[in-house]
């Protein structure tokens, strides 16, 4: 029975992964393996794609080897191969839960129901994005300093391992160095196991975040990025949004985060684990999914680690194997359905198809873009800057690895005040035409455009407009 139920449950995962390409940053890291990793392109260079800033530095050298990874998937499999990519990510962050020495938990009912919310509650970032390998390096580290009571050398080693690796892929490395630090504090005043010499000793490994290609710079990037970019993107940019925001207040993935919250922290309290090391992480998952939303994928699957010892029902009734039985059926129907047909998100209508989503990329209206230029700039919308780099159609308004968020609050934040202000900035930048989101900014764009009879809608394709200023 087990056996069967655990294939159930990483089928379930699975099918919430395989979708048509959403992610416009992927494309981005196609670009930038192109002209930068494997290009001409040299380390602390100016953006070479914008028109509107002059000599704004291009920050891409601190997850370059995601960039490698994804290109190599795509060289050889084209667009499924980033969906690929994506997978095999996703599939070792959901085999680390399922596969403990604790697997008889994994016909329990009340395990499956955690791990169907965390599927749901995760579902939303099951995109292309680098971010995914700090997802997967906070539940490996989580799952292997719970089982440490001392460390040896070679964990040391394994340790300098994973953040000499860590810090190539992306900065997300200071979660992980939260981690550590509960680790050695525990040993340190709970288990009272370490000295301070050994505690000490035992943060060596960190150095290896020191060997990249910036050095100290690439080091302190990602804490001077959350001191000052991320607080500016923590009023505009939806992944940097706390979960409890009004925006995701009512989705289900924010819903399901918050039912497992609950089932998380209950859990914790009927076993008085207080004093226990999963305990302590388990908080600090659960705290930070809170305050950034990105974080509640690795949130929930390393909190299901680190709670499955005691997820246990004792009530006969629910543990009977027809209970069982039913749940695990009823999982491999609704993977059937997303492999099948996909499956509805907050993000919209998720396609069973291993290619670019026609709904987030204007490939049709870049077409008639090319072949019908005007005088003038072209603005674009925050996510199409990247589509437009990979595609060769630059230099553009923005892309979304623009650090300047003097610019970013000023300007592209600043076209959504008012039409004054719209008017004001396609002066400066001599814009005349747009392409906007369909489903997105256009809402806008069409309120303050309307009554100005010289800006028309030339082209449309499901991802966006094209409008022209023809007077």
């Amino acid at each position: 029975m087990n056996r069967y139920t655990t294939f159930a449950l990483l089928t379930f995962a699975l099918s919430f992964c395989f979708f048509a390409i959403q992610s416009v940053d992927v494309v981005m890291y196609l670009a930038l393996a192109r002209d930068f990793v494997f290009g001409s392109g040299k380390l602390n260079s100016p953006d070479p794609y914008l028109y509107s800033l002059s000599n704004a530095p291009l920050v891409w050298e601190h997850e370059y080897l995601s960039y490698i990874y994804f290109n190599t998937f795509y060289d050889m499999l084209g667009a499924p191969g980033l969906i690929f990519a994506k997978a095999l990510l996703l599939l070792t962050i959901f085999s680390i839960p399922l596969f403990t020495r604790e697997k008889s938990i994994n016909s329990n009912p009340l395990w499956i129901c955690m791990w169907v919310l965390a599927v749901i509650a995760g579902s939303f970032r099951f995109i292309e994005r680098s971010s995914l390998f700090s997802d997967l390096f906070c539940v490996v580290l989580s799952a292997w300093l719970c089982r440490r009571e001392h460390l040896r050398i070679k964990d040391l080693f394994f340790l300098a391992a994973i953040f000499l690796l860590w810090v190539q892929l992306h900065p997300g490395y200071p979660l992980g160095l939260c981690l550590f630090g509960l680790w050695l504090l525990h040993r340190q005043f709970i288990l009272k196991t370490m000295t301070w010499k050994e505690s000490i000793l035992a943060m060596t490994p960190i150095l290896a975040l020191l060997i990249n290609p910036l050095s100290a710079e690439g080091a302190l990037y990602p804490f001077r990025f959350s001191l000052f970019e991320a607080q500016v993107l923590k009023r505009s940019n939806f992944e940097w949004f706390p979960s409890y925001h009004r925006s995701f207040r009512w989705t289900p993935e924010v819903i399901a985060f918050w039912i497992l919250a609950g089932l998380s922290l209950l859990t914790g309290i009927k076993n008085r684990l207080f004093l226990e090391l999963r305990f302590w992480m388990t908080g600090f998952a659960l705290i930070s999914s809170v305050q950034v939303v990105r974080f509640i994928p690795w949130a929930c699957f390393a909190t299901l680690f680190l709670l499955k010892p005691w997820l246990q029902f004792k009530s006969s009734q629910l543990t009977k194997p027809i209970l069982s039985w039913v749940m695990t059926i009823f999982l491999l129907i609704v993977a059937f359905k997303n492999f099948s047909i996909g499956y509805q998100s907050s993000s919209g209508q998720r396609l069973a198809k291993l290619d670019f989503d026609p709904k987030f990329f204007p490939f049709k209206t870049l077409q008639v873009l090319r072949s019908n230029p005007i005088p003038g700039r072209l603005y674009n919308t925050h996510d199409f800057g990247s589509f437009l780099i990979w595609q060769k159609y630059t230099p553009v308004f923005h892309h979304g690895f623009v650090t300047d968020m003097n610019f970013y609050s000023k300007d592209v934040m600043g076209v959504f005040e008012s039409q004054k202000r719209f008017l004001e900035l396609a002066e400066k930048y001599g814009w005349t035409m747009l392409l906007v989101e369909k489903y997105g900014a256009y809402r806008y764009f069409h309120k303050i455009l309307s009554p100005l009879s010289e800006w028309k809608i030339v082209a449309e394709d499901e991802a966006s407009y094209l409008i022209y200023r023809l007077p």
